[in-house]
């Protein structure tokens, strides 16, 4: 009896196992990645998930004290092709509102504004090689700094979100129109984005001034 126990189970297992065999293998289909909204306001990109500083600087909180900090689509595209960033040092304190990094086109140096206050704790190494990826990529690749900021929560209040940052968006982009020259709207938009080089359209001379006014700084 026990050998024919033992003979039964064994074909049985052999059966299962043609089966699985033969069974056609379906890959695991991939896990999509959660999507960011990312609007668009006046031909300028503006992610959804981050918040923005009125000096066109965005940021974003990594953990309860660490925030990941960059320049928006505005920015980029309004100052154009980047030569290089003087980006602060590790443990320099930065102020809201206040200098944080230069950005230098030919012989023009733009100041910009630091979203947040805390100590600089990491620079984007990245940016240093190559500073065109702040201008081709500044929510992603082009990152810049990221701060260790005590006051985090208080600093963020300060910041605009959602609704506040797309009208704060509209009101930069009525104001960039108003300072171009007339007309400047056609040009600038290139397929329902904002032109490359913004600065392309002002006389070099004007270009820190003009900056200036845009950015705040």
């Amino acid at each position: 009896m026990f050998i024919l126990l033992v003979a039964y189970d064994y074909f049985a297992q052999q059966r299962l196992a043609d089966r699985i065999a033969a069974k056609p293998i379906v890959p695991e289909a991939p896990r999509p990645i959660p999507a960011v909204a990312m609007n668009v306001v006046g031909g300028f990109q503006a992610p959804a998930n981050l918040a923005y500083h009125t000096g066109h600087a965005w940021a974003a909180k990594e953990s309860p004290h660490r925030v990941r900090v960059g320049l928006d689509d505005f920015a980029a595209r309004l100052v154009g092709p980047i030569d290089q960033i003087n980006l602060p040092s590790r443990g320099r304190w930065l102020r809201q509102g206040e200098r944080g990094w230069t950005i230098a086109r030919g012989g023009h140096r733009f100041e910009m504004l630091s979203p947040i206050e805390g100590e600089v704790v990491d620079v984007n190494p990245e940016i240093l090689r190559d500073p065109s990826l702040a201008h081709r990529d500044p929510y992603g690749a082009g990152w810049l700094l990221a701060v260790n900021a005590p006051g985090v929560e208080g600093n963020m209040k300060n910041l605009l979100y959602g609704r506040l940052a797309h009208r704060w968006m509209e009101e930069s982009v009525s104001a960039l129109h108003t300072r171009l020259n007339p007309g400047s709207e056609a040009r600038l938009q290139d397929g329902g984005r904002a032109i490359d080089d913004i600065l392309s359209l002002v006389p070099e001379t004007n270009w820190e001034r003009f900056v200036r006014e845009n950015l705040l700084s």
